[in-house]
């Protein structure tokens, strides 16, 4: 029997301690610049007044925006017609509550997933977050899979907090007021990057979404790291650039590229 031929695409590593995977994350994080995290914080705001900030008065106003509000807070097209189909009969009252009821913030979000419990419970809090934070940035946070994803203890917030510890909760209200914790104590880690600057924060409008913006950054950074770690050089040519792949972690569309590969 000849031995099985090793796949172009997976190269051979040691293990998650090899010591190639740091050099790679560093090589990975080169890939992002405080410009990036600055124009996608930019964009954020951008879509913040065109799409979400009306939402703040008036959740009636929904009704002619949703297909656009389900595509800014999934980061998927089949996501977002999933939550377009769902709401495809047009109530919207439900919304009402969420984004503007009297009961806590993190009770407001576990009352909106269970209502809508015939959705998978990330898509529902990724719409409930995603309208809360996209609407009233200084007050909410996102609570996305790719920040912390209880069902597969994955994400962003337990690899930049060290450990899923602070994320473990009895029930959803609590998780989402874990999350914005855990969301916080994380920027301390972003100013030790050189991605958080003071051009980041110190404009007001740009400065709601430097959060998100870096932590998708941060995500990618680390997505590709690891994937770069495991896969070939040829294949990591076909990525998209690291500051696309957290647009589209935003719902933001991509921004054309030079045609030039990611790794010299």
């Amino acid at each position: 029997m000849q031995p099985q031929r090793q796949s172009h695409i997976v190269t051979q590593k040691t293990g998650p301690d090899d010591p190639i995977l740091e050099e790679t994350l560093q090589e990975a994080l080169k890939q992002v610049s405080p410009d990036d995290v600055i124009a996608i914080a930019d964009e954020l705001a951008e879509r913040h007044a065109r799409l979400f900030f009306g939402l703040r008065v008036d959740s009636a106003k929904l009704a002619t925006s949703f297909a656009d509000v389900a595509a800014a807070v999934t980061h998927t097209r089949a996501n977002a017609r999933t939550i377009t189909n769902y709401f495809a009969q047009g109530d919207y009252k439900i919304f009402e509550e969420l984004l503007h009821g009297e009961s806590p913030t993190p009770v407001r979000v576990a009352n909106f997933v269970e209502k809508v419990n015939a959705l998978d419970t990330r898509l529902a809090l990724e719409l409930a977050s995603g309208l809360l934070h996209n609407t009233s940035p200084n007050e909410h946070w996102l609570w996305t899979r790719w920040l912390w994803d209880p069902t597969t203890g994955t994400g962003i917030l337990p690899l930049l907090a060290g450990s899923t510890h602070n994320l473990l909760a009895d029930d959803l209200a609590d998780g989402y007021a874990r999350v914005g914790a855990v969301t916080a104590m994380s920027m301390k880690f972003a100013e030790g990057t050189g991605l958080w600057t003071d051009e980041l924060v110190s404009n007001e409008k740009r400065a709601q979404f430097a959060n998100s913006a870096f932590l998708a950054c941060a995500y990618n950074v680390y997505l590709y790291g690891t994937t770069s770690w495991r896969l070939s050089r040829e294949f990591n040519n076909l990525l998209p650039s690291l500051p696309n792949m957290a647009r589209k972690l935003l719902g933001l569309k991509k921004i054309k590229e030079e045609d030039t590969p990611l790794v010299e």
